[in-house]
């Protein structure tokens, strides 16, 4: 009886986003929550997924990013936007979807356990990504024909699961820490080398596997090499990189972080051109506010007392709107960054914390606040914004 009702819950919290789902242009570039269908069993239910695109109709050629998971209920775990890491590939002229897989967050359906056998669930796994990829086939705006897969964590075992089944239009795969760990399965380590040979003799399709030194799942890099080696003995299209030590002790979240993108984003640039895909950027500003390019950075105040306020607003514009973001800056060149829930306070008091004298709101979610330049009519709009804006919805 429960497996029913929280089936029936999914399916009625699903109707209820789907019927919510709307899309945010900026400059015309697309953000926007769909529900990919899905067959489970005896059940039909739905994938949240979040989609971007640049400005345009396209047909973009097609990323889908994997995200891994949490510990704990996979049910409990908030959908993943990888918003900065969709933005750098929307700007040089992808797609990107980002599917929510089943069991997880606002999806439908039950979440499947490893029990001690990773392979016959990452199998699993990867029908949710099949699925999102089967729904953007259908999107006008999409190239079908030039696909790459993206996954981190269980997103990279679950996508180099999918890379065994060779599907029409995808042209690589990005395993990134990939694996999934359970201490109580006796000899987990080599049962996933043999599942990483297994799937690798089944695939034809290139791949990169990028793994660090400092992996809180794999080690130092001896077990993500031999999953490696054991891939490519069935697919010799593989290649490998070796991110290097993490300077916050974790390799694991490379891919999350936005300082971890000078890392991950040149390796799988070369990847991309390996393939044939274009990685030149083709659309430099996909943001927009109502009257001023929120990511114009040359527009950002007090940048020649300190240069390091651009890449303070840089970061802001890698971090999702739809989660609340906000920046503060003041007039000495301090500034400060705050994302989630009451993002413009504190965003406000780091800046005052890392000594900023006279700080101010420059840019909240979406929106270009103010100029922070010193006018009578910028001073009220900033009141104004402060105290009937919504942070963090």
């Amino acid at each position: 009886m429960k497996t029913i009702r929280r089936t029936l819950l999914a399916a009625a919290l699903s109707t209820l986003l789907s019927t919510l789902s709307h899309v945010a242009h900026a400059a015309g570039m697309r953000d926007e929550t769909v529900q990919v269908p899905l067959r489970a069993g005896l059940f039909a239910v739905n994938l949240t997924a979040r989609i971007y695109t640049p400005p345009g109709d396209g047909p973009f050629p097609l990323v889908v990013i994997n995200h891994g998971k949490s510990p704990g209920n996979a049910a409990f775990q908030n959908d993943e936007s990888f918003y900065g890491q969709s933005l750098e590939f929307v700007r040089r002229g992808y797609a990107v979807i980002v599917p929510t897989r089943e069991g997880f967050g606002t999806s439908g359906g039950r979440y499947v356990s490893d029990n001690c056998n990773v392979a016959d669930a990452a199998r699993h796994w990867a029908n949710s990504v099949e699925a999102a990829i089967g729904y953007a086939r259908t999107l006008p705006y999409v190239d079908s024909t030039h696909i790459v897969v993206i996954g981190q964590s269980q997103g990279g075992i679950t996508t180099i699961a999918l890379g065994e089944r060779n599907l029409p239009g995808v042209l690589g795969i990005v395993n990134i820490a990939g694996g999934m760990r359970d201490d109580k399965c006796t000899g987990w380590q080599e049962s996933l080398v043999r599942d990483y040979r297994e799937f690798g003799s089944r695939s034809t399709v290139p791949a990169i596997f990028l793994y660090g030194d400092n992996d809180s799942y794999w080690g130092n890099g001896e077990l993500s090499r031999r999953f490696f080696d054991a891939y490519r003995e069935g697919n010799p299209n593989t290649q490998y990189v070796d991110e290097g030590v993490a300077a916050d002790g974790n390799s694991h979240m490379i891919f999350h972080h936005y300082a971890g993108e000078r890392i991950w984003l040149p390796p799988v640039g070369r990847f991309f051109e390996s393939l044939g895909l274009n990685w030149r950027i083709r659309y430099a500003d996909p943001h927009q506010g109502k009257t001023v390019a929120i990511d114009n950075i040359d527009i950002v105040p007090y940048r020649d007392v300190n240069p390091g306020i651009g890449a303070g607003m840089e970061h802001f514009l890698h971090a999702d709107p739809r989660a609340g973001r906000a920046i503060a800056i003041a007039p000495n060149g301090h500034n400060g960054f705050a994302t989630g829930k009451d993002a413009q306070t504190k965003a406000m008091n780091f800046c005052t914390e890392v000594n900023g004298i006279g700080c101010r709101l420059y840019a909240i979610d979406d929106q270009l606040v103010d100029s922070a330049m010193p006018s009578p009519q910028g001073d009220a709009a900033l009141k104004k914004t402060a105290t009937v804006a919504a942070p963090g919805q």
